[in-house]
């Protein structure tokens, strides 16, 4: 049964983490689309999209991106603990706390 789950852990972890990858793939587009959409707009004299609200569309998606690396990591850790895998874990529960502290503080300064 162990190797049935250690197996299992090993294919299901990796697939949780490209999941992450794929948003923030998703962010970083949107966010160039956001861009060169406020740059056509310039352009056209129109109103532009502030700065700040890409900003956040971005690093909404970097901080579930982030999300999902951490699930796959804990996933894949729990299983095969080392040490390797402990100090990514931690270096991804620091990022990604330090990610939303900012980003949430960002949110509120731009519903304010």
């Amino acid at each position: 049964m162990h190797e049935f789950l250690a197996a299992f852990v090993h294919a299901v972890g990796p697939v949780i983490e490209s999941v992450g990858i794929l948003v923030v793939i998703w962010g970083a587009l949107e966010g160039t689309t956001g861009l060169v959409l406020r740059a056509l707009a310039a352009l056209r004299g129109r109103d532009l999209q502030p700065l700040e609200k890409i900003r956040a569309g971005i690093g909404e998606k970097m901080a579930l991106g982030l999300d999902f690396f951490l699930a796959g990591d804990i996933i894949q850790t729990i299983v095969v603990p080392s040490v390797e895998s402990l100090a990514m874990l931690g270096g991804i529960v620091t990022i990604r706390t330090v990610l939303s502290y900012f980003l949430s503080r960002d949110l509120k300064e731009l519903k304010a």
